[in-house]
């Protein structure tokens, strides 16, 4: 039983381990999104706005 609970733990905190680094990456591609989605946005105002003239 404490063999059980010792490699939870153990595994536990590596997935934390992991995640602490993975966390600034996955923040990095949220702002790249973000960014890419307002240009597209700004594009497909730009193309109404052509339309509308």
């Amino acid at each position: 039983m404490k063999v059980l609970i010792g490699s939870i733990l153990i595994v536990l905190v590596l997935c934390f381990g992991v995640w602490l680094i993975l966390s600034p990456s996955f923040k990095k591609v949220g702002d790249k999104a973000t960014k890419f989605k307002e240009k597209l946005q700004e594009e497909q105002d730009g193309e109404e706005k052509q339309k509308g003239e």
